[in-house]
């Protein structure tokens, strides 16, 4: 290669950098922001093992393809743990002993085989069940405030119910306009909010919005009716 062909690469190189376009060589480009903290894309890559399992589902979709579908979910997964953890600290919502205690009384029943499995102990039992009512009743918590405050939109999903999605997209617009999030890249970007505005199956009639007691207690009395 002589000299004269040197320059008019390192010319290009130069002008992709002022012009912010990625080279597929940047792995650790800086893909977003989230509170301060810049987002590499090697954060994100997936393992190959999530790799061939989704693959093994989505068959028509290359390697390549798989792993950028699931660092956009990873993603969308940190911001929207971290912008609803921060609005959980702001307003100082935490579920109480009795929300817990009653969230754990559910899923010990949905749990009665656990405990029969071999290689757990009652102790390693009790600290899962324990960790999984905190959660469920401080999402559940979440949920509530969020639709009393937003509302729009809830739909059912299993891992929860009342899913107040149209909170969701209102909120993540608020920590957008903001600033607590950017996303630079333009298709992860455009993937984020594709998933969070994305239409749902299942939405609730308005009516059939309630959050005045915990989705779970709903579903046992009506289980037992």
């Amino acid at each position: 290669m002589t000299r004269s062909d040197i320059i008019p690469m390192v010319l290009f190189g130069a002008i992709l950098v002022s012009l912010g376009i990625n080279t597929p060589q940047a792995a650790n480009e800086i893909i977003a922001r989230l509170f301060d903290k810049s987002i590499a894309n090697s954060e994100l890559q997936p393992s190959q093992q999530d790799v061939d399992r989704f693959q093994a589902i989505l068959t028509d979709k290359s390697d390549k393809e798989i792993r950028q579908l699931l660092a956009q979910r990873a993603l969308g997964e940190k911001i929207s743990e971290s912008v609803l953890a921060d609005y959980a600290q702001k307003n100082n919502i935490e579920p109480n002993a009795a929300e817990i205690q009653s969230a754990y009384s559910v899923i010990k029943t949905w749990t009665l085989d656990l405990a029969e499995q071999e290689g757990y102990s009652q102790q390693e039992v009790d600290r899962y069940r324990r960790a999984m009512a905190q959660g469920m009743a401080k999402s559940w918590k979440v949920s509530k405030s969020l639709y009393e405050h937003f509302g729009g939109e809830v739909a059912f999903q299993q891992s929860n119910p009342l899913t107040p999605v149209g909170a969701y997209r209102d909120l993540f617009a608020q920590y957008q306009e903001k600033g607590d999030f950017v996303i630079y890249d333009p298709i992860f970007k455009a993937a984020f909010w594709e998933s969070v505005k994305v239409r749902y199956a299942k939405v609730l009639d308005e009516n059939d919005v309630d959050f005045t007691t915990p989705w779970w207690e709903y579903s046992q009395t009506a289980a037992s009716e």
